[in-house]
């Protein structure tokens, strides 16, 4: 499937903007002929000396540090030096620009248009998938050599073959295919890291994931669960929603997302929580009771109680620079928060729902995808030799032992 909706810091406010020079002083004698200074010592010195009294003193530091963060995104001035002419045919080149833009949103709306169209005619195909995974019916004769043929053969096939006849008759007992969904969460990575062994016993109801769009820029996750021990609910959803104008870059912009109400049978089988219990005796009746402390613990199912930037109240002042340190790390745990449960969106809408079976295989496990590998400065295309070796000692590594498969 195409991926028309993504996460983009699409505020037109947080693009790059000119430095104090143009490139091309980069190519200047500057560049092959630095100044000299005669007193460099005596420059160390009094650097050194200046560090020193900074170091001793965290207020002065602290609020320098402040100063320069304002600076940081500030327009440089450049273009408002530029001759009258160059700046109107800056001006020009930002209206044509703008043109480019409106086309640019155009072409999104009509690609999700387009995308939803082809939708539809894969549901029919997502449906059968659900059948013959729940059991409710089989595969074609015709269905079943196509996937044989799409199969890499192996040497021993026949043998294998001969035991799968002898093994029949135990087979025909189990109903589609057990664990179909568990199996191809736990083989998908970023998934994966979420799901504990209490989840893994729930997720063993999970009959089906599937998604729908909504009328506005969205879509929504369904995952649809057999009778269980658990929780009451046949349906659980989550279901993402993105601004109705486009980014800077062109893109859809997440806005937040939505979970739903888990009904758990009672708190023993509620595997989001933790039950702590000690008993308690009265100095005065001698009588005991046991007490019970519930504290939240990490499991899969945080996934229906997305998280949410919080609200703040109107005239609402933070002005307390005791505060500021505490609500930084607040903000950049929340923000590290929505970024992955909107990564496990889209990685399930995108990635796992299409191509569930090979997800179920290992498959998609072996071929892996693009954005799944480091793309850092210097890390991907570094120009060290000794770095490109290390990275063909490790693809040889990875050859040989590809990436374990988990199946159940």
């Amino acid at each position: 499937m195409s991926e028309p909706i993504r996460s983009k810091n699409g505020d037109i406010s947080k693009a790059p903007t000119p430095q104090n020079t143009p490139a091309s002083v980069t190519n200047s004698y500057l560049r092959s002929q630095p100044p000299t200074v005669s007193t460099i010592k005596e420059d160390e010195e009094t650097s050194a000396n200046d560090l020193s009294q900074l170091a001793n003193n965290p207020a002065l530091l602290s609020m320098i540090q402040g100063k320069l963060g304002t600076l940081v995104g500030q327009q440089s001035g450049y273009v408002d030096n530029l001759p009258k002419k160059v700046r109107a045919r800056v001006h020009g080149l930002k209206s044509i620009q703008q043109q480019q833009m409106k086309l640019e949103a155009e072409f999104q709306k009509e690609l999700l248009s387009l995308e939803k169209k082809f939708f539809k005619k894969y549901e029919p195909l997502y449906e059968r998938r659900k059948e013959i995974i729940g059991g409710e019916t089989e595969p074609t004769a015709e269905e079943i050599e196509e996937g044989e043929q799409l199969e890499e053969k192996d040497e021993d096939e026949e043998d294998e073959e001969e035991e799968e006849d002898e093994e029949e008759d135990e087979e025909e007992e189990t109903v589609g295919i057990p664990g179909f969904w568990l199996t191809a969460l736990e083989n998908l990575a970023t998934v994966s890291e979420t799901i504990t062994d209490r989840d893994s016993e729930v997720l063993q109801s999970l009959k089906d994931i599937r998604m729908e769009y909504l009328d506005t820029p969205g879509f929504e996750l369904i995952f649809e669960f057999s009778p269980n021990e658990f929780f009451t609910n046949q349906i659980l959803t989550k279901t993402y929603h993105y601004q109705a104008e486009l980014g800077y870059s062109g893109d859809f912009v997440y806005d937040h997302a939505d979970g739903c109400e888990i009904n758990w049978v009672s708190k023993a089988t509620n595997v989001t929580i933790n039950i702590e219990r000690r008993k308690q005796r009265n100095k005065t009746t001698k009588q005991t009771r046991t007490i019970e402390k519930l504290t939240p613990t990490e499991s899969f199912f945080n996934f229906f109680d997305p998280p949410k930037p919080p609200k703040k109240e109107e005239g609402e002042e933070d002005d307390e620079e005791e505060d500021e340190d505490e609500e930084d790390e607040e903000d950049e745990d929340l923000e590290a928060r929505l970024e992955l449960d909107y990564q496990l969106g889209e990685e399930i809408k995108d990635r796992l729902i299409p191509r569930a079976i090979d997800w179920f295989t290992g498959d998609a496990v072996d071929f892996g995808f693009p954005d799944e590998f480091d793309d850092d400065e210097g890390e991907e295309f570094g120009s060290d030799e000794g770095d490109d070796d290390e990275s063909d000692d490790e693809d040889e590594k990875k050859k040989e032992n590809p990436p374990e498969c988990k199946q159940q």
